[in-house]
């Protein structure tokens, strides 16, 4: 008679370990546009000084 092996801790640690790889591919895909952003920094940081002096001067407080 022969006897059959159990698989089920292989089949187990098959889908761990794609659960792994799929977890770390969608990471590295969701981290992909973090690159990107420092691009735009010089008009974000006008456009932040520019409505805070204008906050600034709707409050009447004059800063040296």
């Amino acid at each position: 008679m022969a006897e059959e092996k159990d698989n089920s801790k292989l089949y187990i640690g098959g889908i761990i370990l794609i659960a792994v790889v799929g977890v770390l591919i969608l990471k590295g895909r969701e981290t992909e546009h973090l690159g990107m952003q420092s691009a735009p920094t010089e008009s974000t940081q006008a456009a932040f000084e520019a409505a805070n002096a204008k906050r600034l001067a709707t409050q009447n407080i004059f800063v040296e």
